[in-house]
């Protein structure tokens, strides 16, 4: 078996995934005409020039996020991007540049790295930016995929600001991506529908920017650990409480009647975002952003005074769910 070198493999990376997207892959390649990008991948770090800087990062690992099973390597790569371009999503910033961290064994490394490749050269497209560093390491165990996303806002929206009469809204349809997981757990295959939630999940970046230029978005957070957990969040940062309703949460239409409610409330990694916004506001805009997007637009909850997140309309005992999902928090069955 012949081992290739860790940074033959990062340039044949590099190469395939910065491909059309307007910067090179060889050392100290500058791109002055690449907008926030002065430095790109090479030299010792990236440089980058974009005013107020957003910054995210996030972890893909084998058999905690997705299982070998159940996706390819190249649907791996391009939602690890995705999810983490979500955060940039979230505070309604523009993309500028991506760095990626991989582990994984030596001897797998070229195939894997190909695959992965793959997925992430098509995320970047999908977001208009370059890969423009990370690093490579060995894994005696399983892969792990960490990106960091940067981006830019003057006025980024944080999870604070939401006042009491505000009204909470979704994008799309939530479950799906919970939905498949739970079909791949019990030895099922997810409806064609589901599986995509999991593995082709969009970051709203162009949806979150929209909705930040014609609604006064005065909160606002992805779904990535599920609608109830992030509502919570939200209720803690702007010291407010929410009341969702269950009824009017809009369930992935792939879903069971009998519990697609609550894996639209805590399935998670729907990477939809949620929203505060004033009471009246974000009506008038929905037929508009359904027309432009192919989404829906739902308000699911209003913003009272207190603390913590209410669910009305849920059976009892569903409660125990409205936490969200936690890595450190194990539950019986939970994956």
């Amino acid at each position: 078996m012949t081992l290739v070198g860790e940074f033959d493999l990062i340039r044949d990376l590099l190469a395939k995934v910065n491909q059309g997207v307007g910067v090179g892959s060889d050392a100290g390649t500058q791109t002055p005409g690449r907008d926030g990008v002065w430095l790109g991948a090479g030299d010792d770090a990236a440089v980058v020039d974009a005013g107020r800087l957003v910054v995210s990062t996030d972890l893909t690992v084998e058999d905690v996020h997705f299982r070998r099973g159940w996706v390819t390597f190249a649907e791996v790569g391009g939602r690890a991007v995705t999810a983490a371009a979500s955060d940039l999503a979230a505070m309604a910033a523009a993309p500028v540049a991506v760095l990626i961290s991989v582990a994984v064994a030596p001897e797998e490394a070229r195939s894997v790295l190909s695959e992965l490749g793959d997925g992430i050269k098509v995320a970047l497209r999908e977001i208009g930016v370059p890969l423009v560093g990370g690093d490579l390491a060995a894994s005696p165990g399983p892969v792990v995929i960490d990106v960091t996303v940067v981006g830019r806002a003057e006025q980024p929206v944080t999870r604070r600001g939401a006042h009491t009469g505000d009204e909470l809204w979704v994008t799309g349809v939530l479950g799906g991506s919970g939905g498949a997981v739970r079909a791949w757990l019990e030895g099922a295959e997810p409806s064609p529908s589901l599986r995509a939630s999991f593995v082709q999940p969009t970051a709203r970046i162009k949806e979150a920017r929209w909705l930040a230029d014609r609604v006064q978005v005065r909160a606002m957070i992805d779904l990535s650990d599920g609608l109830a957990g992030d509502a919570r969040h939200l209720a803690t940062a702007s010291g407010v409480r929410i009341v969702l309703d269950l009824g009017l949460v809009p369930v992935h239409p792939d879903l069971p009647v009998e519990d697609g409610p609550n894996l639209a409330m805590s399935g998670g990694e729907d990477y939809e975002l949620c929203f505060i916004s004033p009471p009246g506001v974000t009506g008038p805009c929905t037929d508009e952003f359904q027309e432009h997007f192919g989404i829906v637009l739902t308000r699911v909850g209003q913003v009272e005074e207190g603390a913590g997140v209410e669910v009305v309309g849920a059976a009892d005992g569903w409660d125990h769910l409205a936490g969200g999902f936690d890595h450190f928090s194990v539950r019986e069955g939970s994956y």
